[in-house]
């Protein structure tokens, strides 16, 4: 029989290394997820009293404005339509009309900041005029005569206006204060 000699058949292993095997960065194993940070809880806005003031402020400040754009726009309008005018309105008189229709957006859009200023700007500057107009015109004709002129004829333009402004400002304003923002956002933790 013949006998067989084996050359070199005898499995070889590998020999383990002991050195630190590098490893691309992207074929490491992902991190393990942080832990999320913890929300802090929020304890107020702290500004209340600014914010409610500050809407305050803004709509009767609007309000006037409005009135007084309204005032001379509607003062020369009436003028010249008297006078026999063909075609459109000075320009004059058109850009203060438009002041006066910006006046109340923005004294209604600072219900966005609070309520609290176009409630208080609809009542005062608004449902008060419109029930003094309403109920007594010949007192409110006589008050309008107290207002400091500042150009020519103050006030003779607001009085042939103040039927439809007064209700349509308080509504408008009012309308505006409900549909405001009272409240803060409710804290989410």
């Amino acid at each position: 029989m013949s006998a067989t000699t084996d050359h070199g058949t005898e499995p070889v292993q590998a020999e383990q290394e002991t050195e630190a095997v590098q490893v691309h960065p992207l074929d490491e194993d992902p991190a393990p997820p942080a832990e999320p940070e913890p929300v802090p809880v929020r304890r107020g806005r702290g500004l209340g009293l600014n914010r409610h003031l500050g809407s305050v402020l803004l709509s009767f400040l609007a309000v006037l404005g409005a009135y007084g754009a309204l005032d001379y726009g509607f003062y020369r309008a009436y003028g010249d339509a008297q006078d026999g005018l063909d075609g459109a309105l000075p320009q004059q008189t058109m850009i203060a009309l438009a002041a006066a229709g910006l006046c109340l957006l923005v004294a209604a859009a600072a219900g966005r900041i609070s309520g609290l200023g176009p409630l208080l700007a609809g009542l005062v500057l608004g449902a008060a005029p419109a029930a003094l107009v309403l109920l007594d015109f010949p007192t409110y004709v006589s008050r309008l005569d107290d207002v400091p002129e500042m150009w020519g004829h103050t006030t003779f333009g607001l009085s042939y206006i103040s039927f439809a402004l007064y209700p349509v400002v308080a509504g408008l304003l009012l309308g505006a204060a409900f549909a405001g923002r009272w409240r803060r956002p409710p804290v989410t933790t």
